[in-house]
Formats: structure tokens, sequence, C-alpha cells
């Protein structure tokens, strides 16, 4: 998938993302007013119910659906690692709630501090990707994650760590084994495990200090690989002019 179609179809998301979360309810406010139910006791309780209950949380998924299987084409068509797929989709389960309180912005009831409190690390996280990975690469030299592997080492080592924190602070992924499978006992045995986890990968601050440092790390590495080559090497040409011929470097 092209980096313009990839772009094309998340605008396409964010619209029926954004038409379902923030539109719907007046477009079930109008049938329900045209139809004529309030007529009939107890009629326009089915409509709302479907409209609300069902197509609207539809259209949300089916919004959710888009973004991710673009996103999972992306990453392959330009080479990475299928493991970057699984991040994604652990980033993806983890944040799926923010964009939802994100929706209340329409009816003025969001203020900003409500949005700094509940800001996920992983949506912080899947910001970063999603945009890195829509950089035109099949137009330019520029290879995903670089030719140098030590930072390639260094990007994916922070981004496990991160995909591990947001692993541990998620409830959800506690509960996936008891929904899916229906077995209790292991989601119990996860959500135990998690805060123990969390406590491991913080070293005991029980803060996301460290999940931000390794943020830092993915969007400065990542971003880097995109810089063009003669600036990477700027330093060596800065320092010419004081090297001797025939010095040591």
């Amino acid at each position: 998938m092209f980096a313009g179609r990839y772009l094309w179809w998340m605008l396409i998301a964010m619209a029926i993302f954004l038409f379902f979360a923030m539109c719907f309810d007046y477009v079930t406010w109008a049938t329900v007013a045209t139809s004529g139910c309030a007529r009939v006791a107890g009629t326009c309780g089915p409509i709302i119910l479907t409209m609300t209950g069902s197509m609207k949380p539809a259209g949300v998924y089916l919004a959710g659906g888009i973004m991710l299987a673009v996103t999972f084409v992306r990453i392959r068509y330009i080479g990475m690692s299928w493991l970057w797929s699984a991040f994604v989709l652990i980033l993806f389960i983890a944040s799926a709630p923010f964009p939802l309180l994100l929706a209340n912005a329409w009816t003025g009831q969001l203020k900003p501090e409500t949005v700094l409190t509940n800001l996920p690390l992983s949506f912080l996280f899947l910001v970063v990707l999603g945009t890195y990975i829509g950089w035109s690469f099949e137009e330019s030299t520029v290879k995903p994650l670089g030719n140098n592997r030590i930072r390639s080492f260094v990007v994916k080592l922070a981004a496990a760590y991160g995909a591990l924190i947001v692993l541990a602070e998620t409830p959800a992924f506690a509960a996936f084994p008891a929904r899916l499978l229906g077995l209790q006992s292991l989601s119990a045995d996860v959500a135990a495990l998690q805060p123990k986890l969390y406590d491991a990968l913080t070293f005991g601050a029980g803060n996301d200090t460290l999940g931000y440092v390794a943020l830092a790390v993915v969007a400065v590495g990542l971003a880097t690989t995109l810089l063009p080559a003669g600036i990477l090497r700027m330093p060596a040409w800065l320092s010419h002019p004081f090297m001797l011929p025939g010095s040591r470097r």
C-alpha cells in the first residue's frame, strides 16, 4: 500500500469515526422525529436502541478496523517485521477508549486537563509509529528503520519495553482469556501478574516515566532515519578543518 493510499484510508477512517462518535446522535434524533413513532407509545424505544446500541458502535468498530487493517498492510508493504504489527495491535487495544473520550469535545464537556490526565502512553506510541510509516519510503532512498543496526536495535528494544508497560497497565488484556475463551482462572492469574510486571518494569517507581523515555527514544530514533545522510555526516565535516592531514580522528 503506497503512502498516499495509506493516508487516504486513514482520513476516511477518521471521518467515519467522527461521524458516528459525534454526529450520529443527531441522525438518531432526526430519524425519531420524522418517523412519527411518538404517536404510538413504546415504539420509539426500539428505534433508539437499534441506532445507538447497534449501529453507532458498529460504525466506530468499522473505523477502528479500517485503521488497523491499513496499518498492518502498510507495515508489511514497506518491509517492516510482522512484530511491528503485533506492537500496533497492543497499542490499538490499549488506547481504544481514548478517542471516545475526545469525542466529548463536540458537546463542550471536555476539558484540557481531562485530556492530559487520561492521555495513555499507548496512544502516543501509536501516533509516532503511524506518522512514521506514512512517510513515502517508496519514493525516496530512505529505508524503514535505516541502515544503522545499532540504532535499529535500540528503537526495537525501546518499542518492546513500551509494549510491555502497556500490557502491564491495561486491564483489558487480563479480560481477554475470560471473554474470548471462557477461562476465568487464566484471566485472574493475568490480572494478578500485571501489577508485579508493572512494578518490575518501572523498578518500583509506580509511574510511566521510563515509558515516556522509551517513547522519546523511539520517536528520535525513527526521526533520525528520515534525515538526509549528509546531515548525519555533518559532525565529521565540521571537525575536518581542525584535523591535521594524516592525523587520526
